[in-house]
């Protein structure tokens, strides 16, 4: 089997995010995978990391060289490049983030034979079908539109740290889990618990430090993290009650409204990384792509 590479013109196209879809795809299509990511980056370094920690490729922690890439007779290697750096000599998918740009059809038109397809990201679900005319009018032979998605969208615990600069008091061992929902304490406890736990799992929640019983009740109710704002360390009851939960408490300098809104992006510019979003984007993929097809053409 040859060689696939994902490429786009522009960064943030969700390069990463279809590599792991694909390598899962072919991977339960029966195929042995290899999984790999090039370039000179920051970005191609924590990919390379990330694809290291699935277990349904074999991925080298560490970016590749571009030369000499070869894939074994028995194998499919998916490889990543950085956006904008020449394509290899390879079969390759077009990642295009909304709908095609004038580079994306050019890149296509670049390609020729070597295009096996596109497939379309953050797609409002209202322009699926304007995206996929787009796509086929740019000659980019469309394998998928994919809609937008929470899950795939959602910060890690690791992103919202760094967003805030905020220090970790707590270190839950989850720093790869993917926060859904952004939960800003009420005034009193009451009803707290039962709010934070319909975002069991999923959420982070903000209150200033000196609200201890709020606190004590979102790390209760088995948020993902529990951001202290305002600057100051909690209750030592609060850090007695964490010590044995795996949830990640951290510490932000600003207040509350202050740090929600430092967080506003971070929705658009959170990193692919974690199970949940490699599960989250073969379920997107795994009824829009002809799997069978795609490894034919590959062959």
């Amino acid at each position: 089997m040859p060689l696939l590479q994902v490429i786009s013109t522009a960064p943030r196209a969700g390069k990463t995010t279809v590599a792991a879809g694909l390598a899962q795809g072919l991977a339960r299509e029966g195929r042995h995978v290899d999984l790999l990511r090039v370039g000179a980056s920051e970005a191609a370094a924590d990919d390379a990391r990330t694809f290291a920690s699935y277990l349904f490729a074999s991925a080298p922690a560490e970016p590749v060289p571009r030369e000499p890439l070869k894939a074994a007779p028995d194998r499919v290697v998916v490889v990543e490049i950085d956006a904008g750096d020449e394509p290899l000599d390879a079969p390759a998918v077009v990642v295009v983030r909304g709908g095609p740009s004038a580079d994306d059809a050019a890149l296509g038109k670049r390609l020729g034979g070597r295009l096996i397809g596109s497939i379309a990201t953050v797609v409002p679900f209202t322009a699926i079908e304007d995206v996929a005319r787009a796509l086929t009018n740019a000659d980019l032979r469309p394998l998928a539109v994919l809609p937008e998605d929470a899950c795939l969208a959602a910060p890690s615990v690791e992103d919202i740290r760094h967003a805030l600069a905020a220090d970790v008091l707590h270190e839950g061992e989850n720093f790869q889990v993917a926060i859904e929902n952004l939960l800003v304490a009420p005034v009193y406890t009451d009803g707290a618990k039962v709010h934070f736990r319909r975002h069991r799992g999923t959420a982070a929640v903000l209150a200033p430090s000196y609200k201890t019983d709020l606190l004590l009740a979102a790390i209760e109710a088995e948020a993902s993290c529990v951001i202290v704002t305002g600057g100051h360390q909690p209750s030592h009851y609060v850090m007695d009650r964490v010590e044995r939960e795996p949830v990640t408490l951290l510490l932000a300098q600003h207040q509350t409204p202050a740090a929600v809104s430092a967080l506003s992006d971070v929705w658009t510019a959170s990193a692919f990384a974690g199970e949940a979003k490699a599960e989250a984007v073969f379920a997107l993929l795994e009824s829009r792509i002809d799997w069978a097809a795609l490894i034919k053409k590959l062959a």
